[in-house]
Protein backbone atom coordinates (compact mmCIF):
# COMPACT_ATOMS: atom_id res chain seq x y z
CA UNK A 1 0.00 0.00 0.00
CA UNK A 2 1.78 2.88 -1.17
CA UNK A 3 -0.38 5.19 1.41
CA UNK A 4 1.07 3.25 4.38
CA UNK A 5 4.60 3.74 3.49
CA UNK A 6 4.96 6.74 1.90
CA UNK A 7 2.48 8.30 5.23
CA UNK A 8 2.61 6.01 7.60
CA UNK A 9 2.94 8.19 10.65
CA UNK A 10 -0.14 10.26 9.33
CA UNK A 11 -2.05 7.58 8.90
CA UNK A 12 -1.11 6.03 12.29
CA UNK A 13 -2.27 9.35 13.38
CA UNK A 14 -5.57 8.98 11.63
CA UNK A 15 -6.26 5.90 13.08
CA UNK A 16 -5.73 7.47 16.41
CA UNK A 17 -7.89 9.90 16.09
CA UNK A 18 -10.67 8.32 14.66
CA UNK A 19 -10.84 6.02 17.21
CA UNK A 20 -10.54 8.43 20.34
CA UNK A 21 -13.03 10.36 18.45
CA UNK A 22 -15.50 7.42 18.33
CA UNK A 23 -15.05 6.72 22.30
CA UNK A 24 -16.30 10.29 23.08
CA UNK A 25 -19.00 10.59 20.43
CA UNK A 26 -22.59 8.94 20.70
CA UNK A 27 -23.98 7.28 17.80
CA UNK A 28 -20.30 6.86 15.96
CA UNK A 29 -19.06 3.51 15.34
CA UNK A 30 -15.72 2.75 12.99
CA UNK A 31 -16.17 -0.69 11.51
CA UNK A 32 -13.71 -1.77 9.72
CA UNK A 33 -10.26 -0.33 7.50
CA UNK A 34 -9.72 -1.74 3.52
CA UNK A 35 -8.03 -1.27 0.74
CA UNK A 36 -9.25 -0.70 -2.90
CA UNK A 37 -7.80 -2.05 -6.21
CA UNK A 38 -6.62 1.45 -6.58
CA UNK A 39 -4.51 2.37 -3.59
CA UNK A 40 -7.46 4.02 -1.77
CA UNK A 41 -7.95 3.01 2.36
CA UNK A 42 -11.31 2.91 3.33
CA UNK A 43 -12.66 3.17 6.59
CA UNK A 44 -16.77 2.13 7.29
CA UNK A 45 -18.54 4.06 10.20
CA UNK A 46 -21.58 4.55 11.48
CA UNK A 47 -23.84 7.50 12.55
CA UNK A 48 -26.58 6.12 14.58
CA UNK A 49 -29.22 9.66 14.58
CA UNK A 50 -32.56 9.86 15.55
CA UNK A 51 -33.79 9.35 11.90
CA UNK A 52 -32.05 6.28 11.30
CA UNK A 53 -28.56 4.67 10.78
CA UNK A 54 -26.37 6.21 8.17
CA UNK A 55 -23.68 3.90 6.79
CA UNK A 56 -20.85 6.22 5.15
CA UNK A 57 -17.14 5.09 4.09
CA UNK A 58 -14.51 7.45 4.91
CA UNK A 59 -11.81 7.30 1.69
CA UNK A 60 -8.29 8.06 1.76
CA UNK A 61 -6.96 8.47 -1.60
CA UNK A 62 -3.46 7.18 -2.90
CA UNK A 63 -2.21 10.51 -2.70
CA UNK A 64 -3.49 11.47 0.80
CA UNK A 65 -2.89 14.16 2.65
CA UNK A 66 -2.01 16.48 -1.01
CA UNK A 67 -5.28 15.89 -2.11
CA UNK A 68 -8.62 15.38 -0.11
CA UNK A 69 -10.54 12.72 1.65
CA UNK A 70 -14.38 12.45 1.40
CA UNK A 71 -16.92 10.64 2.51
CA UNK A 72 -19.77 8.59 1.04
CA UNK A 73 -22.48 6.41 1.54
CA UNK A 74 -21.77 2.54 1.91
CA UNK A 75 -24.85 2.16 -0.18
CA UNK A 76 -24.37 2.56 -3.74
CA UNK A 77 -26.89 4.85 -5.04
CA UNK A 78 -28.50 5.90 -1.29
CA UNK A 79 -29.51 9.63 -0.87
CA UNK A 80 -28.51 11.20 2.61
CA UNK A 81 -28.50 14.96 1.64
CA UNK A 82 -29.13 17.31 -0.91
CA UNK A 83 -25.71 17.92 -0.93
CA UNK A 84 -23.91 14.94 -2.91
CA UNK A 85 -22.39 14.95 -5.89
CA UNK A 86 -23.93 13.37 -8.84
CA UNK A 87 -23.22 9.57 -9.98
CA UNK A 88 -20.65 8.80 -6.92
CA UNK A 89 -23.05 10.07 -4.10
CA UNK A 90 -19.98 11.93 -2.39
CA UNK A 91 -20.94 14.51 0.05
CA UNK A 92 -19.99 17.87 -0.54
CA UNK A 93 -18.73 18.44 3.16
CA UNK A 94 -17.24 21.76 4.63
CA UNK A 95 -14.50 20.63 3.38
CA UNK A 96 -13.49 19.92 -0.24
CA UNK A 97 -10.38 20.75 -3.11
CA UNK A 98 -11.26 24.29 -3.09
CA UNK A 99 -9.91 24.75 0.43
CA UNK A 100 -7.96 21.62 1.10
CA UNK A 101 -5.25 22.04 2.99
CA UNK A 102 -2.71 18.75 5.07
CA UNK A 103 -3.82 19.51 8.24
CA UNK A 104 -7.22 18.54 7.65
CA UNK A 105 -8.18 15.50 9.10
CA UNK A 106 -10.59 12.08 8.89
CA UNK A 107 -12.01 13.19 11.90
CA UNK A 108 -12.87 16.63 10.60
CA UNK A 109 -14.63 15.25 7.39
CA UNK A 110 -16.71 12.93 10.04
CA UNK A 111 -17.73 15.90 11.87
CA UNK A 112 -18.68 17.85 9.32
CA UNK A 113 -21.06 14.90 8.13
CA UNK A 114 -22.84 14.56 11.49
CA UNK A 115 -22.83 18.18 11.04
CA UNK A 116 -24.90 18.05 7.29
CA UNK A 117 -27.17 15.05 8.54
CA UNK A 118 -28.38 16.60 11.43
CA UNK A 119 -28.89 19.76 9.67
CA UNK A 120 -31.42 17.94 7.06
CA UNK A 121 -32.84 16.13 9.65
CA UNK A 122 -33.77 19.47 11.48
CA UNK A 123 -34.77 20.86 8.28
CA UNK A 124 -37.47 18.48 8.13
CA UNK A 125 -38.85 18.47 11.74
CA UNK A 126 -38.54 22.24 11.83
CA UNK A 127 -39.12 24.33 8.33
CA UNK A 128 -38.31 27.46 9.74
CA UNK A 129 -34.40 26.03 10.67
CA UNK A 130 -34.09 26.74 6.97
CA UNK A 131 -32.69 23.99 4.81
CA UNK A 132 -28.73 23.60 4.81
CA UNK A 133 -26.69 26.14 3.19
CA UNK A 134 -24.40 24.96 0.01
CA UNK A 135 -20.71 25.64 0.13
CA UNK A 136 -21.13 24.21 -3.30
CA UNK A 137 -22.03 26.61 -6.11
CA UNK A 138 -21.56 24.67 -8.97
CA UNK A 139 -19.57 26.65 -12.55
CA UNK A 140 -20.83 26.92 -15.85
CA UNK A 141 -19.37 23.82 -17.23
CA UNK A 142 -20.37 21.57 -14.25
CA UNK A 143 -23.83 22.62 -14.82
CA UNK A 144 -23.39 21.36 -18.66
CA UNK A 145 -21.32 18.27 -17.69
CA UNK A 146 -24.27 17.45 -16.00
CA UNK A 147 -26.21 17.03 -18.77
CA UNK A 148 -24.93 14.32 -21.03
CA UNK A 149 -27.38 15.31 -23.79
CA UNK A 150 -26.93 19.09 -24.99
CA UNK A 151 -28.51 21.24 -27.67
CA UNK A 152 -26.10 24.05 -28.89
CA UNK A 153 -27.91 27.33 -29.07
CA UNK A 154 -26.04 30.06 -31.37
CA UNK A 155 -26.93 34.01 -32.03
CA UNK A 156 -28.36 33.27 -35.46
CA UNK A 157 -30.43 30.44 -34.64
CA UNK A 158 -31.84 33.10 -31.11
CA UNK A 159 -32.08 36.06 -33.72
CA UNK A 160 -34.12 34.13 -36.32
CA UNK A 161 -36.62 32.84 -33.13
CA UNK A 162 -37.11 35.90 -31.72
CA UNK A 163 -38.15 37.12 -35.50
CA UNK A 164 -39.73 35.23 -37.60
CA UNK A 165 -40.36 32.36 -35.35
CA UNK A 166 -41.48 34.27 -32.83
CA UNK A 167 -45.25 33.74 -34.20
CA UNK A 168 -44.75 31.09 -36.76
CA UNK A 169 -43.30 27.32 -36.83
CA UNK A 170 -40.19 27.65 -38.43
CA UNK A 171 -38.28 24.61 -40.43
CA UNK A 172 -34.67 23.54 -39.06
CA UNK A 173 -31.82 20.98 -40.29
CA UNK A 174 -29.05 20.23 -38.23
CA UNK A 175 -26.81 17.79 -37.07
CA UNK A 176 -26.73 15.51 -33.94
CA UNK A 177 -23.23 13.84 -33.09
CA UNK A 178 -22.11 11.37 -30.26
CA UNK A 179 -18.55 10.70 -28.28
CA UNK A 180 -17.86 9.23 -25.37
CA UNK A 181 -21.51 9.09 -24.09
CA UNK A 182 -22.50 12.33 -24.58
CA UNK A 183 -24.56 13.84 -27.22
CA UNK A 184 -24.45 16.93 -29.08
CA UNK A 185 -27.16 18.45 -31.47
CA UNK A 186 -27.10 22.05 -33.38
CA UNK A 187 -28.91 23.34 -36.03
CA UNK A 188 -27.19 24.58 -39.51
CA UNK A 189 -30.08 25.64 -41.66
CA UNK A 190 -33.63 27.32 -40.52
CA UNK A 191 -36.43 28.76 -42.62
CA UNK A 192 -38.28 28.08 -45.73
CA UNK A 193 -36.62 27.75 -48.00
CA UNK A 194 -33.81 26.33 -45.37
CA UNK A 195 -30.68 28.93 -45.36
CA UNK A 196 -27.56 28.20 -43.67
CA UNK A 197 -26.91 30.12 -40.60
CA UNK A 198 -24.01 32.22 -40.75
CA UNK A 199 -22.27 31.26 -37.14
CA UNK A 200 -22.02 27.41 -37.46
CA UNK A 201 -19.92 25.87 -39.90
CA UNK A 202 -21.96 24.17 -42.72
CA UNK A 203 -19.03 21.56 -43.23
CA UNK A 204 -20.65 19.94 -40.08
CA UNK A 205 -23.65 18.40 -42.07
CA UNK A 206 -20.56 15.71 -43.74
CA UNK A 207 -20.20 14.25 -40.25
CA UNK A 208 -19.36 12.75 -38.36
CA UNK A 209 -22.79 13.32 -36.72
CA UNK A 210 -26.20 12.62 -38.02
CA UNK A 211 -28.82 14.40 -39.94
CA UNK A 212 -31.82 15.49 -38.61
CA UNK A 213 -35.01 17.57 -39.99
CA UNK A 214 -36.97 19.67 -36.96
CA UNK A 215 -39.38 21.99 -36.52
CA UNK A 216 -38.90 25.17 -34.16
CA UNK A 217 -42.76 25.81 -32.41
CA UNK A 218 -43.50 29.21 -30.59
CA UNK A 219 -45.08 28.29 -26.85
CA UNK A 220 -46.35 29.86 -23.98
CA UNK A 221 -43.97 28.41 -21.56
CA UNK A 222 -41.26 26.10 -22.97
CA UNK A 223 -40.34 25.05 -19.26
CA UNK A 224 -43.60 23.42 -19.16
CA UNK A 225 -42.62 20.78 -21.43
CA UNK A 226 -39.55 19.68 -19.64
CA UNK A 227 -41.10 17.02 -17.52
CA UNK A 228 -42.69 15.15 -20.90
CA UNK A 229 -42.18 11.41 -20.18
CA UNK A 230 -42.48 10.12 -23.73
CA UNK A 231 -43.24 11.70 -27.29
CA UNK A 232 -47.26 10.87 -26.46
CA UNK A 233 -46.78 12.93 -23.65
CA UNK A 234 -45.11 16.11 -25.69
CA UNK A 235 -47.89 15.70 -28.17
CA UNK A 236 -50.78 16.17 -25.23
CA UNK A 237 -48.87 18.87 -23.70
CA UNK A 238 -48.38 21.01 -27.17
CA UNK A 239 -51.72 20.01 -28.17
CA UNK A 240 -52.13 21.48 -32.07
CA UNK A 241 -48.78 22.97 -31.88
CA UNK A 242 -47.77 19.37 -32.24
CA UNK A 243 -46.23 19.74 -36.13
CA UNK A 244 -46.40 16.05 -37.21
CA UNK A 245 -50.11 15.27 -37.73
CA UNK A 246 -49.51 11.66 -39.55
CA UNK A 247 -47.28 10.38 -36.48
CA UNK A 248 -42.97 10.36 -36.13
CA UNK A 249 -41.66 8.45 -39.38
CA UNK A 250 -38.76 5.98 -38.57
CA UNK A 251 -35.82 8.75 -38.95
CA UNK A 252 -34.76 11.27 -36.49
CA UNK A 253 -37.06 14.00 -35.91
CA UNK A 254 -35.99 17.43 -33.76
CA UNK A 255 -38.40 19.95 -31.54
CA UNK A 256 -37.52 23.08 -30.15
CA UNK A 257 -39.87 24.67 -28.18
CA UNK A 258 -38.98 28.73 -27.87
CA UNK A 259 -41.06 31.41 -25.50
CA UNK A 260 -41.02 34.78 -25.64
CA UNK A 261 -38.84 34.20 -22.39
CA UNK A 262 -36.16 32.83 -24.21
CA UNK A 263 -36.78 29.69 -22.71
CA UNK A 264 -36.05 26.23 -24.85
CA UNK A 265 -37.01 23.33 -25.15
CA UNK A 266 -35.25 20.31 -27.16
CA UNK A 267 -36.21 16.86 -28.14
CA UNK A 268 -34.97 14.41 -30.46
CA UNK A 269 -37.38 11.87 -31.51
CA UNK A 270 -37.80 9.04 -33.73
CA UNK A 271 -40.90 6.64 -34.73
CA UNK A 272 -40.86 3.13 -36.33
CA UNK A 273 -40.36 0.08 -34.44
CA UNK A 274 -37.78 1.41 -32.37
CA UNK A 275 -39.12 4.68 -31.14
CA UNK A 276 -36.18 6.95 -29.61
CA UNK A 277 -37.40 9.86 -26.94
CA UNK A 278 -34.51 12.21 -25.55
CA UNK A 279 -34.66 15.81 -23.79
CA UNK A 280 -31.64 17.51 -25.00
CA UNK A 281 -30.68 20.43 -22.63
CA UNK A 282 -30.13 23.92 -24.36
CA UNK A 283 -26.64 25.27 -23.99
CA UNK A 284 -27.05 29.00 -24.35
CA UNK A 285 -24.04 30.46 -26.65
CA UNK A 286 -25.88 33.07 -28.24
CA UNK A 287 -24.72 35.97 -25.81
CA UNK A 288 -21.17 34.63 -25.99
CA UNK A 289 -18.54 37.57 -27.19
CA UNK A 290 -18.06 37.01 -30.83
CA UNK A 291 -14.16 36.77 -29.90
CA UNK A 292 -11.82 37.51 -27.30
CA UNK A 293 -9.61 39.30 -29.21
CA UNK A 294 -6.85 42.44 -29.10
CA UNK A 295 -9.35 45.54 -30.26
CA UNK A 296 -6.13 45.40 -33.00
CA UNK A 297 -7.42 42.67 -34.86
CA UNK A 298 -10.54 44.23 -35.63
CA UNK A 299 -8.75 45.35 -39.03
CA UNK A 300 -7.93 41.33 -39.73
CA UNK A 301 -11.27 40.66 -41.21
CA UNK A 302 -10.24 43.07 -44.07
CA UNK A 303 -6.91 41.68 -44.84
CA UNK A 304 -5.99 38.54 -47.52
CA UNK A 305 -3.47 36.55 -46.55
CA UNK A 306 -1.50 33.73 -48.98
CA UNK A 307 0.05 30.54 -47.68
CA UNK A 308 2.68 29.28 -50.11
CA UNK A 309 3.16 25.49 -48.36
CA UNK A 310 0.39 23.57 -46.25
CA UNK A 311 2.78 21.07 -44.63
CA UNK A 312 3.71 21.13 -40.90
CA UNK A 313 4.47 24.90 -40.55
CA UNK A 314 1.83 26.25 -43.12
CA UNK A 315 -0.71 24.42 -41.86
CA UNK A 316 -0.20 25.03 -38.03
CA UNK A 317 0.22 29.23 -38.92
CA UNK A 318 -2.81 29.34 -41.39
CA UNK A 319 -5.50 28.07 -38.68
CA UNK A 320 -4.19 30.23 -35.91
CA UNK A 321 -4.18 33.15 -38.30
CA UNK A 322 -8.04 31.89 -38.43
CA UNK A 323 -8.65 31.84 -34.95
CA UNK A 324 -7.28 35.43 -34.71
CA UNK A 325 -9.74 36.49 -37.45
CA UNK A 326 -8.05 36.34 -40.61
CA UNK A 327 -11.16 35.59 -43.32
CA UNK A 328 -9.22 35.80 -46.27
CA UNK A 329 -6.86 33.11 -47.59
CA UNK A 330 -5.27 31.87 -50.85
CA UNK A 331 -3.77 28.72 -50.07
CA UNK A 332 -1.16 27.35 -52.54
CA UNK A 333 0.45 23.65 -52.42
CA UNK A 334 0.61 20.47 -54.72
CA UNK A 335 0.75 17.67 -51.81
CA UNK A 336 -1.37 15.12 -50.65
CA UNK A 337 -1.15 14.08 -46.68
CA UNK A 338 0.18 10.91 -45.94
CA UNK A 339 0.12 9.11 -42.31
CA UNK A 340 4.28 10.23 -42.38
CA UNK A 341 3.14 13.89 -41.96
CA UNK A 342 0.97 13.29 -38.80
CA UNK A 343 3.77 13.74 -36.52
CA UNK A 344 4.01 17.70 -37.52
CA UNK A 345 1.05 18.55 -39.15
CA UNK A 346 -2.28 20.48 -38.16
CA UNK A 347 -4.35 17.85 -39.65
CA UNK A 348 -5.09 14.78 -38.81
CA UNK A 349 -6.36 10.97 -39.68
CA UNK A 350 -9.59 12.35 -41.11
CA UNK A 351 -7.15 14.03 -43.45
CA UNK A 352 -5.07 11.47 -44.74
CA UNK A 353 -5.34 10.93 -48.54
CA UNK A 354 -6.71 13.88 -48.87
CA UNK A 355 -4.74 17.12 -50.33
CA UNK A 356 -3.25 19.18 -48.20
CA UNK A 357 -5.57 22.26 -49.83
CA UNK A 358 -8.75 20.17 -49.11
CA UNK A 359 -7.73 19.10 -45.53
CA UNK A 360 -6.62 22.97 -44.72
CA UNK A 361 -9.98 24.46 -46.45
CA UNK A 362 -11.90 22.19 -44.04
CA UNK A 363 -9.37 23.07 -41.09
CA UNK A 364 -10.03 27.22 -41.61
CA UNK A 365 -14.22 26.78 -42.30
CA UNK A 366 -14.70 24.58 -39.00
CA UNK A 367 -12.63 27.78 -37.00
CA UNK A 368 -13.90 30.46 -39.36
CA UNK A 369 -17.06 30.01 -40.86
CA UNK A 370 -17.31 32.73 -42.97
CA UNK A 371 -13.73 32.02 -44.12
CA UNK A 372 -12.97 32.15 -47.97
CA UNK A 373 -10.22 30.34 -49.01
CA UNK A 374 -9.06 30.11 -52.05
CA UNK A 375 -7.09 27.15 -53.50
CA UNK A 376 -3.86 26.23 -56.03
CA UNK A 377 -2.70 22.95 -56.20
CA UNK A 378 0.50 23.94 -57.66
CA UNK A 379 4.30 23.87 -56.56
CA UNK A 380 5.38 27.39 -56.80
CA UNK A 381 8.36 27.74 -58.93
CA UNK A 382 8.32 24.28 -60.35
CA UNK A 383 7.99 22.96 -63.62
CA UNK A 384 4.77 23.36 -65.35
CA UNK A 385 2.29 25.17 -67.26
CA UNK A 386 3.23 28.94 -67.35
CA UNK A 387 -0.29 30.60 -67.95
CA UNK A 388 -1.04 28.61 -64.48
CA UNK A 389 1.82 30.04 -62.75
CA UNK A 390 0.91 33.69 -64.18
CA UNK A 391 -2.58 33.62 -62.28
CA UNK A 392 -1.21 32.11 -59.13
CA UNK A 393 1.29 34.71 -59.42
CA UNK A 394 -1.81 37.13 -59.46
CA UNK A 395 -3.53 35.46 -56.94
CA UNK A 396 -0.95 35.94 -54.86
CA UNK A 397 0.08 39.33 -55.34
CA UNK A 398 -3.38 40.51 -54.65
CA UNK A 399 -2.93 39.51 -50.81
CA UNK A 400 -2.41 41.76 -47.95
CA UNK A 401 0.38 39.44 -46.69
CA UNK A 402 2.08 36.81 -48.13
CA UNK A 403 4.02 34.03 -46.02
CA UNK A 404 6.55 31.47 -47.50
CA UNK A 405 6.04 27.85 -45.54
CA UNK A 406 7.95 26.33 -48.14
CA UNK A 407 11.66 26.22 -46.91
CA UNK A 408 12.20 26.00 -50.77
CA UNK A 409 15.04 28.74 -51.86
CA UNK A 410 13.55 28.31 -55.33
CA UNK A 411 9.49 29.39 -54.06
CA UNK A 412 11.20 31.93 -52.26
CA UNK A 413 13.13 33.51 -55.05
CA UNK A 414 9.79 34.03 -57.00
CA UNK A 415 7.93 35.14 -54.00
CA UNK A 416 10.10 37.81 -53.03
CA UNK A 417 10.06 38.81 -56.55
CA UNK A 418 6.00 38.78 -56.65
CA UNK A 419 5.88 40.85 -53.33
CA UNK A 420 8.54 43.14 -54.17
CA UNK A 421 6.69 43.77 -57.39
CA UNK A 422 2.94 44.18 -55.99
CA UNK A 423 4.81 46.26 -52.48
CA UNK A 424 3.07 43.57 -50.43
CA UNK A 425 4.58 42.15 -47.21
CA UNK A 426 6.30 38.88 -46.93
CA UNK A 427 6.81 36.41 -44.08
CA UNK A 428 9.00 33.04 -43.85
CA UNK A 429 10.50 31.12 -41.99
CA UNK A 430 11.85 27.59 -41.12
CA UNK A 431 13.19 24.93 -39.17
CA UNK A 432 16.73 24.27 -38.98
CA UNK A 433 17.36 20.30 -39.45
CA UNK A 434 17.32 18.56 -35.93
CA UNK A 435 14.97 21.02 -34.61
CA UNK A 436 17.23 23.00 -32.96
CA UNK A 437 15.85 26.82 -33.98
CA UNK A 438 14.80 28.14 -36.78
CA UNK A 439 14.77 31.80 -38.07
CA UNK A 440 11.91 33.66 -39.27
CA UNK A 441 12.34 37.30 -41.50
CA UNK A 442 9.78 39.81 -42.83
CA UNK A 443 9.73 42.41 -45.32
CA UNK A 444 7.22 45.40 -45.24
CA UNK A 445 6.99 47.71 -48.21
CA UNK A 446 7.98 51.60 -47.06
CA UNK A 447 9.94 49.99 -44.28
CA UNK A 448 12.18 47.06 -45.13
CA UNK A 449 14.28 45.97 -47.98
CA UNK A 450 13.17 44.03 -50.21
CA UNK A 451 12.65 39.92 -49.14
CA UNK A 452 15.28 38.73 -51.09
CA UNK A 453 17.59 41.65 -49.62
CA UNK A 454 16.45 40.72 -46.04
CA UNK A 455 17.58 37.22 -46.70
CA UNK A 456 21.02 38.14 -48.37
CA UNK A 457 21.87 40.34 -45.15
CA UNK A 458 20.84 37.55 -43.09
CA UNK A 459 22.74 34.58 -44.72
CA UNK A 460 25.63 37.37 -44.56
CA UNK A 461 25.58 37.17 -40.54
CA UNK A 462 24.80 33.67 -39.89
CA UNK A 463 28.12 33.10 -42.47
CA UNK A 464 30.21 35.32 -39.74
CA UNK A 465 28.86 33.20 -37.01
CA UNK A 466 30.29 29.36 -35.30
CA UNK A 467 29.49 27.06 -38.18
CA UNK A 468 26.64 25.17 -37.53
CA UNK A 469 26.77 21.42 -36.83
CA UNK A 470 26.65 19.81 -40.36
CA UNK A 471 25.12 16.22 -41.73
CA UNK A 472 22.76 14.72 -43.85
CA UNK A 473 20.15 16.82 -43.84
CA UNK A 474 16.14 15.69 -44.78
CA UNK A 475 12.34 15.83 -43.39
CA UNK A 476 13.47 18.12 -40.55
CA UNK A 477 16.38 15.66 -39.71
CA UNK A 478 19.99 15.95 -39.43
CA UNK A 479 21.70 12.58 -39.24
CA UNK A 480 25.90 13.39 -38.24
CA UNK A 481 28.56 10.84 -37.51
CA UNK A 482 27.14 10.69 -33.81
CA UNK A 483 23.91 11.61 -33.18
CA UNK A 484 19.96 11.74 -35.49
CA UNK A 485 18.23 14.48 -35.13
CA UNK A 486 14.64 15.19 -36.08
CA UNK A 487 12.72 18.37 -34.90
CA UNK A 488 9.43 17.74 -32.92
CA UNK A 489 5.82 18.59 -33.03
CA UNK A 490 6.76 21.28 -30.33
CA UNK A 491 9.69 22.52 -32.56
CA UNK A 492 7.88 23.32 -36.07
CA UNK A 493 4.70 24.35 -33.44
CA UNK A 494 7.24 27.06 -31.74
CA UNK A 495 7.77 28.60 -35.28
CA UNK A 496 4.48 28.59 -35.88
CA UNK A 497 3.63 30.47 -33.02
CA UNK A 498 6.40 33.10 -33.50
CA UNK A 499 5.95 33.50 -37.30
CA UNK A 500 1.96 33.60 -36.53
CA UNK A 501 2.94 36.53 -33.86
CA UNK A 502 5.05 37.87 -36.52
CA UNK A 503 2.02 38.43 -38.73
CA UNK A 504 -0.39 39.38 -36.83
CA UNK A 505 2.12 42.22 -35.94
CA UNK A 506 2.84 42.96 -39.74
CA UNK A 507 -0.95 43.39 -40.49
CA UNK A 508 -2.02 45.20 -37.48
CA UNK A 509 0.39 46.87 -34.89
CA UNK A 510 1.38 50.36 -35.51
CA UNK A 511 4.13 50.93 -34.26
CA UNK A 512 5.28 47.44 -34.72
CA UNK A 513 6.38 45.39 -31.19
CA UNK A 514 9.66 43.89 -33.41
CA UNK A 515 12.55 46.02 -33.92
CA UNK A 516 14.37 43.61 -36.27
CA UNK A 517 13.12 42.75 -39.39
CA UNK A 518 14.80 38.95 -38.72
CA UNK A 519 15.41 37.08 -36.09
CA UNK A 520 17.33 33.27 -34.65
CA UNK A 521 15.00 31.46 -32.21
CA UNK A 522 16.64 28.75 -29.90
CA UNK A 523 14.62 25.53 -29.04
CA UNK A 524 17.54 24.27 -27.15
CA UNK A 525 21.25 25.11 -26.19
CA UNK A 526 22.41 24.41 -30.34
CA UNK A 527 24.75 26.32 -32.07
CA UNK A 528 24.94 30.03 -31.25
CA UNK A 529 21.60 29.97 -29.25
CA UNK A 530 23.47 29.89 -25.43
CA UNK A 531 20.19 28.30 -23.65
CA UNK A 532 16.75 26.72 -24.82
CA UNK A 533 14.49 29.91 -26.12
CA UNK A 534 17.65 31.96 -26.89
CA UNK A 535 16.82 34.74 -29.70
CA UNK A 536 18.94 36.65 -31.82
CA UNK A 537 17.25 39.43 -33.18
CA UNK A 538 19.36 40.72 -36.95
CA UNK A 539 18.65 43.97 -37.92
CA UNK A 540 18.57 44.55 -41.99
CA UNK A 541 18.41 47.55 -44.08
CA UNK A 542 15.78 49.57 -44.24
CA UNK A 543 13.67 50.26 -47.60
CA UNK A 544 15.13 52.71 -49.66
CA UNK A 545 13.56 55.25 -51.60
CA UNK A 546 12.20 53.83 -54.98
CA UNK A 547 14.91 55.64 -58.02
CA UNK A 548 12.77 56.57 -60.81
CA UNK A 549 12.24 54.87 -64.19
CA UNK A 550 14.33 56.18 -66.76
CA UNK A 551 12.78 55.33 -70.40
CA UNK A 552 14.93 56.26 -73.55
CA UNK A 553 12.96 58.17 -76.80
CA UNK A 554 12.94 54.91 -78.22
CA UNK A 555 11.36 53.26 -75.25
CA UNK A 556 8.38 55.80 -75.20
CA UNK A 557 8.41 55.16 -78.88
CA UNK A 558 7.72 51.60 -78.15
CA UNK A 559 5.27 51.54 -75.41
CA UNK A 560 3.10 54.10 -77.68
CA UNK A 561 2.90 51.67 -80.07
CA UNK A 562 1.70 49.12 -77.96
CA UNK A 563 -0.74 51.15 -76.42
CA UNK A 564 -1.69 52.09 -80.49
CA UNK A 565 -2.44 48.29 -81.56
CA UNK A 566 -4.31 47.41 -78.03
CA UNK A 567 -6.60 50.99 -79.06
CA UNK A 568 -6.79 49.69 -82.78
CA UNK A 569 -7.83 46.11 -81.75
CA UNK A 570 -10.57 46.94 -78.85
CA UNK A 571 -12.01 49.77 -81.40
CA UNK A 572 -11.99 46.68 -84.58
CA UNK A 573 -13.54 44.50 -82.13
CA UNK A 574 -16.33 46.59 -81.17
CA UNK A 575 -17.00 47.52 -84.85
CA UNK A 576 -17.25 43.83 -85.36
CA UNK A 577 -19.75 43.37 -82.60
CA UNK A 578 -21.87 45.93 -83.66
Amino acid sequence: MRLLKEQGARMARERRLLDDHARVTTGLTVQSWSATPSGELCVNFELKLVKGVFAGVLVYPELFPDVPAFVRPQKSGESWSGHQYRGSGVLCLQYGPDNWHRDITGVDLVQSTSTLIWGEILHGVIPDFGPVPSRHQASDAQELRANDERFVVTRALKELLAGVGRNLPVQIQGVVGWLKGESVAIVLQAGDPLVALDDVPALLSQGPGIQFIGVAVPVPNAATLASAKDAQDLQSRLGVTWPWDEGLADKLHFLLAHDEEGRLCAFLLKGGSTPLFRRYHAVDFSADEPQRLPVSFAKLSDASVAIVGMGSLGSKIAVSLARAGVRNFVLVDDDVLGPHNLVRNEFDWHDVGFSKLAAGTHALKLVAPGASVTTWPIKIAEQGNPSVSAKVGKAVASCTLVIDATANPSAFVALAAITKRAGQAMVWGEVFGGGGGGLMARSRPGVDTDALGIRTHLYGVMKDMVPAPTGKAANYGVESEEKVYVASDADVGSLAASMTQFCLDTLCADPSEYPAAAYLIGFRKFWEFRCPFDVIPVDCPSAAPPGPQTLSEQDRQEIAAIYRFISEGASAANNGAA
